[in-house]
């Protein structure tokens, strides 16, 4: 049998890659309307749904910044603040707030709106960790992270802290 990998890495020509990307590149955004498919037994969004949706946001982001194939790695934390009722519209906001040599540290924002008044909250926070990988599986260099603005600078520098502190790469 042949392998799929290796017949797919010959026939792709290689992508040149910058050696740095600015903060403002590596975000990923995605929305939805929470509908009863969805939702818990009491009515709000199910935590699972809500995970796959921080996941992909996250990916967006990673897939941004290293331009090309990056996977999930860890999950550091999420912190459920508020519920989430069915018919809210729910969108997250992913940035890469730091990198190493393959991994990228991401940070997704969630936000619930209510569509009768417009009002938004930010309901949830989740850190999660992915790896940019090549045509094999393998990891890869990702770009160095420019943080250009302060808001920028203080994100990288908290999540540079909390990889010191928690001795992650």
């Amino acid at each position: 049998m042949i392998d799929d990998r290796s017949s797919i890495a010959t026939r792709t020509r290689p992508v040149s890659i910058p050696d740095f990307r600015p903060m403002s590149h590596s975000r990923g955004e995605i929305s939805t309307l929470v509908m009863p498919h969805m939702a818990n037994i009491l009515g709000d969004l199910f935590g699972g749904n809500l995970m796959a949706m921080v996941d992909q946001a996250a990916a967006i982001a990673a897939i941004r910044h290293a331009g090309g194939a990056a996977v999930t790695a860890s999950i550091h934390r999420v912190d459920f603040r508020e519920r989430i009722p069915m018919g809210s519209l729910v969108t997250c906001h992913a940035t890469v707030d730091f990198v190493g040599n393959s991994s990228m540290d991401i940070t997704v924002e969630v936000f619930s709106e209510k569509p009768s008044t417009g009002e938004k909250r930010n309901t949830h926070t989740a850190h999660v960790v992915f790896v940019a990988i090549d045509d094999y599986g393998r990891p890869k260099r990702v770009p160095r992270l420019v943080a250009e603005s302060p808001e920028e600078q203080a994100r990288y520098a908290a999540a540079d802290a909390y990889r010191r502190e928690h001795g992650t790469k």
